[in-house]
C-alpha cells in the first residue's frame, strides 16, 4: 500500500467516523424506521443486496445494496443511514477474509460517508420542501431524489480515487471504463428505493414483507449489472482471440497485435484523448492486422523478397481488415483505422494514398506504434531485432514522410517499460509454434549467404541500388527511370530505402520502412523516397512477407 493510498484511506475512515458521531448527538432516530428492530431489518436486507457485487473493468464494484441504504434515508435518518452503510453492506470477499482489513474498511468508508451527508442533505430539503407548500408526497419524493443524486456522485468521487491511488488510472478513465456505464442505472434505483420506504411504512406489518418483495427487482438489476459486464468481456476476448488467430501464423509476429494496442493506448494517454477514442484506437490496435486472415500463406510466410503482384496482394490486407469489422456495429469505428494505419503522411501509403490530416488520428497513432513494434521485434529476414535507439532514429528520420512529426515524439517519450518488448516464453507459444521454423535454417548457410538473405532488404547507398549493369545513373532508389528488366520488389528492382515497416507482412508501412533492421539505421544512404505504393510499386526490395509485424 502506498503513502497516497494509507492517507486516502485514513481520511476517509475519519471523515465516517466524524460523520456518524455527529448524526447521533444532532438527529435522532426516525420513528419511521420501527426502532432499532427495524434497523436490523434494513441491515439484512443490505446484506442481501451486497452480497455479490460485480467487478468492473478498472477495479471497482458495483452491488444493488444502495437501495436500501437510500430507504433508511427516507426512514430513519443520518443515524440509521450511517448504521447501515457500515454495517449492511459486507460482502462475500470481505466476509471470506480476501480483502485486507484496510481494504474492507475504505469500502464501507465510501458508503457511509455519502450515506450521512446525503441523509443530512434529505432533512435540509424536505424541509424546504415543505416550506414552498408542495404536497407531503411530493416533497419527500423531490428530496428523495436530490439525496439520491449526491449519494452517487460522492460515492462515485471517492471510489474513483481509491482505485486512483491503488492503480495509478485517473479519475477520467476510472469513470469512463466502470462508473459511467453503470450510472445510469444505478440512479434508476433512487425511485425505487423512494417506493421501497412508502411501502414499508404501510400498517399492520404488512410493510416489513411486502418490503421483501423488492428482492426480485433488485436481484434482475444486479442480473443486468452482470450480463453486461460478461456481454463486454466477452468481445473484448473475441477481438483478443482473432487478434492472436492471425498472430499465430507466424511466431515471428505472436503478441504483435497487443503489443501495438498497448503501446498505442499509453501515447493516447499522453495526449489526453477522451477515453472513447482511447478504447477505438486499442481494438483498432489489437485487429489492424486482421486483414491478413485473407492473405494466402505463400504471400504472407513467404522468407524472401515479394514480387510485384505479391506486393499488390499483401497491400489489400488493410482493405480486407477493414471489410471484415464493418459489419460489427461494436466495431465500426475501428474500421476506418485498420483500413488507413498504413497510409503515409506525404501520400505515398496504401491503400488509398491519403496524406496529411486526412488521414485519421488514430490511424497515424497506429502507425508508429505499428512501426516501432515491428523494428524492436525479431523477424525471419532480420533474426536480431534494432535497439530502441536504432528504431527511434528511424522514427524521427522519416517524420514528415512515412509518420506524424507530432506524434512521434510522444512515442519516444513513453517510459521503457511500456516499450521494452518481454522475453518470449516457450510455455506461451501456441502448439504449433513449438516447432522450429524452416526459414532459420539460415544457420547453415555461410556468412555471405546471411548477408545476402538479410542486406539485401534496404540499400545503404553504396549504389546497389541500381540493376545488374545499370550504369549508375544517380537517381534516388526506386524513382520511374530503373532498368526495364529489373524485377519489382527486389535488390535488383532498386526499392527505396524507406522508414520502418509498421504493421506485419511485407510493406507493412506502405511503402518500405526501417523495419527492415539492417540499412538505414545504421547505415548513412541517400535521403529517402517515397514511391507510390498503394499504385502498386514496390515500396523497397525483397520485403518479406512478414515484414510487418
Amino acid at each position: 500500500m502506498n503513502n497516497y493510498l494509507r492517507v486516502l484511506i485514513a481520511i476517509e475512515v475519519a471523515a465516517a467516523g466524524l460523520l456518524l458521531a455527529a448524526a447521533i448527538v444532532f438527529y435522532p432516530l426516525a420513528s419511521d424506521i420501527g426502532g432499532w428492530g427495524g434497523v436490523a431489518f434494513w441491515i439484512g436486507l443490505t446484506l442481501i443486496a451486497s452480497l455479490f457485487p460485480i467487478r468492473l473493468p478498472a477495479g471497482s464494484s458495483v452491488s444493488v445494496g444502495s437501495a436500501p441504504v437510500l430507504s433508511t434515508i427516507v426512514l430513519g435518518g443520518p443515524v440509521a443511514a450511517g448504521i447501515v452503510a457500515i454495517f449492511g453492506t459486507f460482502d462475500t470477499g470481505e466476509i471470506r477474509g480476501r480483502l485486507p482489513w484496510y481494504g474492507t474498511l475504505s469500502n464501507h468508508a465510501q458508503i457511509a460517508v455519502p450515506a450521512v451527508l446525503s441523509a443530512m442533505l434529505y432533512e435540509g430539503a424536505l424541509n424546504a420542501a415543505d416550506g414552498m407548500g408542495l404536497p407531503p408526497g411530493v416533497a419527500g419524493f423531490a428530496a428523495m431524489i436530490v439525496a439520491g443524486l449526491v449519494y452517487h456522485a460522492l460515492n462515485n468521487f471517492l471510489t474513483a480515487l481509491v482505485v486512483n491511488a491503488r492503480s495509478g488510472q485517473s479519475l477520467r478513465t476510472v469513470w469512463a471504463q466502470d462508473l459511467r456505464i453503470v450510472a445510469s442505472s444505478v440512479v434508476g434505483l433512487v425511485p425505487l428505493a423512494w417506493l421501497m420506504a412508502e411501502v414499508f411504512r404501510l400498517p399492520d406489518g404488512v410493510g416489513w414483507w411486502a418490503t421483501l418483495l423488492f428482492v426480485i427487482p433488485l436481484f434482475t438489476t444486479r442480473l443486468a449489472y452482470s450480463r453486461y459486464v460478461e456481454t463486454r468481456e466477452l468481445f473484448e476476448q473475441t477481438i483478443g482471440a482473432l487478434a492472436n488467430a492471425v498472430d499465430a501464423r507466424d511466431k515471428y509476429t505472436r503478441g504483435h497485435s497487443n503489443r501495438v494496442s498497448h503501446i498505442a493506448e499509453a501515447m493516447c494517454r499522453v495526449m489526453k484523448l477522451p477515453e472513447s477514442e482511447i478504447e477505438t484506437i486499442k481494438w483498432a490496435g489489437l485487429l489492424h492486422d486482421v486483414g491478413k486472415i485473407g492473405i494466402r500463406d505463400h504471400v504472407l510466410l513467404k522468407p524472401g523478397p515479394l514480387n510485384r503482384e505479391e506486393r499488390i496482394l499483401m497491400n489489400q490486407h488493410p482493405t480486407i481488415g477493414a471489410e471484415i469489422v464493418a459489419p460489427a456495429n461494436q466495431l465500426k469505428p475501428e474500421a476506418p483505422l485498420i483500413r488507413s494505419h498504413h497510409e503515409w503522411v506525404n501520400g505515398s501509403g496504401y491503400p488509398e494514398g491519403l496524406e496529411a490530416l486526412d488521414i485519421p488520428l488514430g490511424a497515424r497513432i497506429l502507425t508508429i506504434a505499428d512501426a516501432y513494434e515491428a523494428m524492436t521485434s525479431s523477424r525471419p529476414y532480420r533474426l536480431i531485432p534494432l535497439s530502441h535507439e536504432q528504431a527511434v532514429n528511424e522514427l524521427e528520420k522519416f517524420s514528415g514522410i512515412q509518420f506524424d512529426s507530432e506524434i512521434v515524439p510522444i512515442l519516444v517519450n513513453l517510459d521503457r517499460e511500456i516499450l521494452d518488448r518481454p522475453p518470449d516464453r516457450e510455455d506461451e507459444l501456441p502448439t504449433m509454434l513449438h516447432a522450429e521454423d524452416p526459414r532459420d535454417e539460415s544457420g547453415d548457410e555461410s556468412g555471405d549467404q546471411r548477408g545476402d538473405r538479410t542486406g539485401d532488404r534496404t540499400h545503404n547507398g553504396s549504389g546497389s541500388g541500381n540493376a545488374p549493369g545499370s550504369s549508375g545513373s544517380g537517381k534516388a532508389p526506386g524513382k520511374p527511370g530503373a532498368p526495364s528488366d529489373a524485377r519489382p520488389g527486389t535488390a535488383e528492382g532498386g526499392a527505396p530505402q524507406i522508414a520502418a515497416a509498421a504493421g506485419t507482412g511485407s510493406a507493412d508501412t506502405g511503402t518500405g520502412s526501417a523495419d527492415t533492421g539492417t540499412g538505414s539505421a545504421d547505415t548513412g544512404g541517400p535521403e529517402p523516397t517515397s514511391p507510390s505504393a498503394h499504385e502498386g510499386n514496390a515500396p523497397r526490395q525483397a520485403l518479406a512477407s512478414d515484414d510487418v509485424p
